[in-house]
């Protein structure tokens, strides 16, 4: 099957090291466009004439309503890691992703949550699941010592992750954990290697975003909000063995206090979430499956209706 691959370089920040991984697996000939105007232009132009199938490595939030310069790809797949923004009320985007994707017609989505794809798909549309995971020439254990006993790492002002943001830095005033910030790469994973309980707050996305997989992968225990069971489930996410997990604040505390007063049991669940992750979700693990992702024919989504058409009108310039 003859593939194009078109990603924009903002994109390309968090998905190159996973296309670098997929030449192991499957042929394809990749381009990169400068940000969403750039794609625009691209696929406006280009001839696609050849290509079974034409993946658009973009996030729909940021081309707005030119996503529909992605029409005239045979073969459509969108890769887009940002699609469980669907279900969070800050987001811009929030239930606008069905209507797009039944506008784009004859299209894929490859979508990075379990419940998220067979919600798209019980709307008709052809969805499939990639979760997120994690790049392990960047992050690995160091053997250093952990000097901060709870921490996150990461940004939380996106109006996005509002609730995260509130969460968090009511722990932070509290005490009861850190808010730490590190340039990727070495100091990064430096950084993970400090920590020796990494607490995760994805309130309200429905699946665990990339940075759990870097915590655990850094040898951290994860100690992260519990999100829907077919996530767990697919992930090989079991708490108190290799994660532990907590949906409201009393819960957290009591989660914490528990692993301090366990210290070889917290070690414990850090090597086993370590050895999970290594094993299973690397980026190379998940373009192993990229192939068959792509290979079955694209179902064409159901058209729009007037509700459609109104979440459209709002989908940004």
């Amino acid at each position: 099957m003859k593939t194009l691959i078109v990603s924009t370089d903002g994109k390309l920040m968090v998905t190159r090291p996973l296309w670098q991984a997929a030449r192991q697996f499957f042929d394809f000939d990749h381009v990169e466009v400068t940000r969403e105007h750039g794609l625009e232009a691209y696929f406006n132009e280009a001839d696609f004439s050849g290509y079974d199938r034409v993946v658009a490595d973009t996030n729909l939030r940021r081309l707005g309503k030119r996503y529909q310069c992605l029409k005239r790809a045979p073969g459509l797949v969108v890769f887009d890691h940002d699609v469980c923004q669907n279900n969070v009320p800050s987001s811009e985007w929030y239930h606008r992703y069905p209507a797009v994707l039944r506008d784009l017609g004859k299209v894929r989505i490859i979508v990075s949550g379990a419940a998220l794809a067979q919600q798209l798909c019980d709307e008709g549309i052809d969805a499939c699941y990639l979760p997120k995971g994690y790049d392990d020439n960047v992050i690995s254990p160091l053997g250093i010592e952990r000097d901060h006993e709870a921490a996150f790492v990461g940004r939380v002002k996106n109006k996005v992750y509002k609730r995260r943001k509130k969460f968090l830095l009511r722990q932070e005033k509290l005490g009861r954990l850190a808010l730490l910030r590190a340039e990727p790469g070495d100091a990064y994973n430096r950084l993970l290697n400090q920590i020796r309980i990494f607490v995760s707050a994805d309130i309200g996305f429905g699946e665990y975003m990339i940075k759990n997989f870097e915590a655990m992968a850094a040898g951290c225990v994860l100690l992260a909000w519990r999100q829907p069971d077919i996530e767990q489930q697919s992930l090989g996410f079991i708490d108190g063995e290799n994660v532990v997990l907590y949906d409201s604040e009393s819960e957290l505390l009591e989660r914490l206090a528990w692993l301090k007063q366990n210290p070889d049991l917290l070690n414990r669940i850090a090597s086993a979430g370590q050895r999970l992750v290594s094993q299973r979700h690397t980026w190379t693990e998940r373009m192993k499956a990229m192939p068959g992702l792509l290979q079955p024919e694209i179902q064409a989504a159901p058209p729009t209706n007037w509700l459609d058409r109104l979440r459209i009108m709002g989908a940004g310039k």
